[in-house]
């Protein structure tokens, strides 16, 4: 497929008129009316070397380098579908809009305001009519295309941003008499022009419009800021045409009461009070037989006074729809409620192109390039401008406020002054409504809206971090007053006012939120409650509560659900630690103690939940607390520091929780030093003293009955004993130990035990039974997969990809690139060693012997971390496949290799791996 233009571009929009009822009247004839004209619109348009976006169902969306084959594939598209025989249908009126600016180009689609803007001019035209836009107009003068165009002159398109001067195609087979344009003009009303350009909500604009062919009111709800009335105003400009009489923009943030609410409305719509009736009487009567849409705008300090009128409009007046803006729904019979969220962000790393295709960045970007012109988002800004919009949670008027504070500062200061959000998001437009001109003050006045038992709660929410449930919520925000069912009950009315989000989990409970700059807000408050320590305190507790019930329910059958629950708990568990272990006071740090003893085990399976740093964060508190969980603590940070290839450090650690006298060693409170000693001395060529380790703490693998079950502990130890046969040659010996352990692992009903003796179960295999091996490698990471310890993921990944390198099969490739991303991903040098180790079969496999060189030399040279000895069959086939370099490369250019790769940085030498393998994946796609 060509590529498509960029840069400046002219857009061709097209539309059939009257489709839905085309389609009503003649189904089947329109089946193939429609696949003519089709056929029709491409050849036009590919015939002027126009590129065809997309068949929008009734219409296409074209791109053209020039404006002149655009507007020429337009003419020609018209002069035939005038001239063809339409037959049941009769002829098909196609209207067309041409509009010419910059966009861009991204996944085989464009984004932009001149994408909006083509769009809007097609939908303000007739069937059979081809308007073209101004800025086109001028680029076919210059061209000196000849093309006959008639003035239409300016109109307000429904883009609202600003007028546009429009122009007609005129010519031979091109119709001339055409009713006035669809534009705002042509519909009475008060829609207020926008003074800047509508950025994202597409699809918000589409779901607005398809609610109302399902009910008479629609209530936009959502968080202060948010831009609810922004997308009314929009929206009501996009369905306009559907309503003769009127589209109506009421604003009701100055109303104080229902009189003035009833007022607003009134002299709005224009309805004098009739004498002997209520000014609500009145309204009611003028409208009754009007066909007109009122937009009600920001109702939530009025809800029953703009509830009871809504009601009484729908009741009383059949043509009359309504949309509003509140902060929660209005509690009518037949409202469709659609809750506003906040805006995209793409990913911190991505690209400066690929930002500008999400709303947030997109919004910053033009509203900021308005306060300094010539702004752009290019590579050294874009992570920068993600990280301003993430932080602010996609709010538009956050953002907007953020983006004006480029008039004065780059995009880095602003986001290092995004912790006092409050002071630095102020100065906002003189004409806005008040309350809208700072985000501290829409927090206020959303504030100043609650009850206050709904305040009190909202504030103690303020101290969780992340999602939570109601459980949570009533433990932690209940007490002095507040009952549980006062907790629950505010909950429901937060949310209902956009002030917390709630949504479904997959275990099917309800998950509730604060947007972070609500977060920041709420502790402000109880800040100033002076409750902020009391109610940390129950948060802490609570979550350390937590962490005991959860961390021998992740070591059993249940695993898979309390990960998930304890993946869903991070923050809240992060926020417990750090609030325990800086509060200063000693009772509180043995909080911290308790969570990070309770899931001890986890900082060794889930390497990306980041326990492991807690650990180390938290082992001089743990020296004073008890046995047990001082033997955890020492453990989970004993294995981290093997797992960064310090062994020195791993062993210092293990060894000073040998003094403890109680057999606390390998119980379920944690994986326990003796594993993080044994690995340390295994990886070191240690290997007597790794067996002798094992030997003396590891506990009998039980071979008894369901109700003797084998712990996770057990297992893991008998799968490092397997390793460590692998490592010394003694295949025999691992296969046999593979065998019992993977039984072991079956009886234990861990899913992460079984992963792990899977995964030494298929290394075990590798030398005699290599599709044995690639069965468990599979079975093993389809439990990662499901839900178990990623902990191996990459080890599985990297010895399949060796085995399917040496069937020169492709997956080996993505197979080998997956585990190096991932390894370096979990911050494990440990595993990349093992990892990049394998690579360098994968990358002799593929004829990419200099690559191998430079791989082999990083690791003999210990750029990772110390490559581990090997023995046997693990020796011999790291040998064949340098061997194999040599050879494939020659001696001299080997060496060379070798020699650039023992001096490259880490960073250096994964960008370098990184690109050889997409390289080698495009030339294995392409073969």
């Amino acid at each position: 497929m060509p590529e498509l233009p960029t840069g400046t571009v002219t857009f061709l929009f097209t539309d059939l008129e009257g489709s839905t009822r085309l389609w009503q009247e003649h189904p089947e004839a329109m089946k193939d009316a429609l696949a003519r004209h089709d056929e029709i619109l491409r050849v036009a348009i590919t015939a002027h070397d126009g590129h065809v976006v997309k068949m929008t169902g009734d219409g296409a969306h074209a791109a053209f380098a020039d404006a002149t084959s655009a507007v020429r594939a337009a003419r020609d598209a018209q002069v035939a579908l005038a001239g063809e025989e339409w037959g049941e249908t009769g002829p098909l009126r196609v209207r067309m809009g041409v509009h010419t600016g910059p966009a861009e180009a991204r996944d085989g689609d464009y984004y932009g305001t001149a994408v909006n803007r083509a769009a809007r001019l097609m939908s303000a035209s007739h069937g059979g009519q081809v308007v073209v836009s101004l800025t086109t107009q001028e680029v076919l003068l210059d061209a000196g295309a000849g093309v006959d165009l008639a003035d239409l002159g300016e109109h307000r398109l429904r883009d609202l941003s600003r007028a546009e001067r429009v122009f007609q195609l005129r010519g031979d087979g091109i119709d001339q008499a055409f009713p006035p344009l669809r534009s705002l003009e042509a519909v009475p009303g008060n829609l207020p022009a926008q003074l800047s350009s509508f950025v994202g909500r597409e699809d918000e604009l589409r779901a607005v419009a398809k609610e109302f062919e399902r009910s008479r009111l629609v209530t936009l709800t959502g968080v202060g800021g948010v831009g609810k009335t922004r997308l009314s105003v929009q929206a009501a400009a996009e369905i306009a045409p559907r309503f003769p009489e009127g589209v109506w923009f009421c604003e009701l943030a100055a109303a104080t009461d229902t009189g003035t609410l009833l007022q607003v409305v009134a002299a709005t719509v224009g309805a004098a009070p009739r004498p002997g009736a209520s000014m609500e009487d009145s309204i009611i009567e003028f409208l009754a037989s009007r066909r007109v849409l009122l937009v009600l705008d920001n109702c939530e300090h009025l809800l029953d006074a703009a509830g009871r009128l809504a009601e009484r409009l729908l009741q009383s007046c059949p043509d009359v729809r309504i949309l509003a803006t509140s902060r929660e729904g209005l509690a009518v019979e037949g409202e469709r409620v659609r809750p506003l969220r906040s805006l995209a962000s793409p990913d911190t790393d991505s690209s400066s192109e690929s930002v500008l295709t999400y709303a947030a960045p997109l919004l910053f970007a033009e509203r900021a390039e308005a306060a300094r012109p010539g702004f752009l988002i290019d590579a050294g800004s874009a992570a920068t401008v993600v990280e301003i919009c993430r932080r602010l949670d996609g709010i538009p008027l956050a953002i907007e406020l953020a983006a004006a504070r480029v008039a004065a500062m780059t995009p880095a200061e602003i986001a290092g002054h995004l912790d006092e959000r409050f002071r630095l998001l102020t100065g906002g437009r003189r004409t806005a409504v008040e309350r809208h001109q700072t985000l501290r003050a829409t927090m206020d006045w959303s504030y100043s809206l609650l009850a206050e038992s709904e305040r009190t709660v909202f504030d103690r929410l303020g101290v969780f971090a992340g999602s939570f449930d109601a459980a949570a919520a009533t433990a932690v925000a209940g007490g002095e007053g507040v009952e549980a069912w006062d907790v629950i009950d505010a909950l429901g009315s937060l949310v209902s006012k956009s002030l917390v989000d709630a949504e479904d989990a997959d275990d099917g409970t309800t998950r509730y939120q604060l947007l972070e700059t609500m977060r920041q807000y709420a502790r402000e408050r109880l800040d100033e409650r002076s409750e902020a320590d009391p109610r940390r305190l129950r948060h802490a507790e609570y979550f350390a509560e937590f962490a005991e019930v959860a961390g021998p329910g992740l070591l059993g059958p249940d695993e898979f659900l309390w990960r998930a629950r304890l993946t869903r708990e991070l923050d809240n568990l992060r926020a417990a630690l750090t609030w325990s272990l800086d509060s200063g006071n000693d009772d509180d740090g043995e909080l911290a103690v308790r969570i990070v003893g309770a899931l001890a085990a986890q900082a060794t399976l889930d390497r990306v939940s980041g326990l492991a740093a807690w650990a180390e964060r938290t082992r001089e508190r743990a020296e004073r607390s008890t046995p047990e969980r001082r033997v955890a603590v020492i453990g989970a940070a004993a294995w981290d520091a093997v797992m960064a290839g310090d062994y020195t450090r791993a062993r210092a650690l293990g060894e000073s929780a040998a003094d403890v006298d109680i057999p606390v060693w390998g119980t379920e409170m944690g994986l326990g030093p003796v594993g993080a000693l044994a690995l340390a001395a295994m990886y070191s060529g240690e290997y007597d003293e790794a067996r002798r380790l094992l030997d003396t703490y590891a506990p009998k693998i039980s071979t008894g009955t369901a109700t003797d079950r084998p712990t996770l502990w057990s297992v893991t130890l008998a799968t490092t004993r397997v390793i460590v046969d692998v490592l010394e040659g003694r295949l025999s010996d691992a296969r046999a130990a593979s065998e019992t352990a993977l039984m072991s692992a079956r009886r234990s009903q861990s899913p992460s035990a079984l992963a792990l003796a899977l995964y030494t179960r298929g290394w075990a295999l590798m030398y005699s039974d290599p599709d044995g091996a690639l069965a468990s490698f599979a079975e093993s990471v389809a439990l990662v997969h499901a839900g178990a310890t990623d902990m191996l993921l990459a080890h599985c990944l990297a010895r399949a990809a060796a085995l399917r390198g040496e069937r020169s099969d492709p997956e080996a490739v993505r197979s080998i690139a997956e585990a190096v991303a991932f390894a370096h991903d979990v911050g494990s040098r440990i595993t990349l060693m093992g990892v990049l180790d394998y690579s360098v079969d994968v990358l002799v496999a593929f004829a990419r012997a200099e690559a191998a060189a430079i791989v082999d030399g990083a690791l003999v040279a210990g750029r990772i971390v110390a490559l581990n000895p090997v023995e046997g069959p693990e020796l011999e086939r790291r040998e064949r496949s340098r061997a194999r370099g040599r050879d494939e490369l020659g001696s001299a250019e080997y060496d060379e290799a070798f020699a650039r790769g023992a001096a490259m940085e880490y960073d250096e030498l994964l960008a370098y791996l990184r690109a050889e393998f997409d390289a080698l994946l495009s030339e294995l796609t392409d073969a």
